[in-house]
């Protein structure tokens, strides 16, 4: 499947690159910044952009898409722990050269550690 160079899509999901067309490079990476916000705003339990600027979803999209391209991702609190810290940060680089894939995201340590280990198991026991 070949990546799409159209902007589809809600506003405010959308990465850095996918607003100024000018940093696009063609890949998957606005994917993973979308993704990387969703997953976010489930952890929040709210917006992740503007909690200081006021700004929503629904709100105003021009200082909206000006905060997505011009300051910094929004992060975790310090109380997330550091794995699932390090798996945003992954996803929202603002840069999407810089940004993991998603084959990367699987390997990285928030999802790896979660991933069932294959264990022995003894034979049971015989009549």
């Amino acid at each position: 499947m070949e990546p799409s160079n159209s902007s589809v899509g809600t506003i405010a999901y959308m990465s850095p690159e996918q607003i100024n067309t000018n940093l696009s490079d063609g890949s998957y990476a606005g994917d993973v910044w979308s993704f990387g916000l969703s997953i976010l705003e489930l952890y929040l339990g709210r917006f992740p952009f503007g909690e200081n600027e006021n700004l929503s979803k629904q709100g105003d999209l021009a200082n909206l898409m000006c905060a997505i391209c011009f300051s910094y991702p929004p992060e975790p609190p310090r109380t997330a722990s550091p794995e699932f810290r390090g798996f945003i940060s992954c996803c929202l680089k603002k840069n999407p050269a810089k940004r993991l894939t998603a084959a990367q995201l699987l390997q990285h340590p928030f999802v790896a550690s979660t991933q069932p280990q294959p264990q022995l198991l003894a034979a049971p026991p015989l009549p």
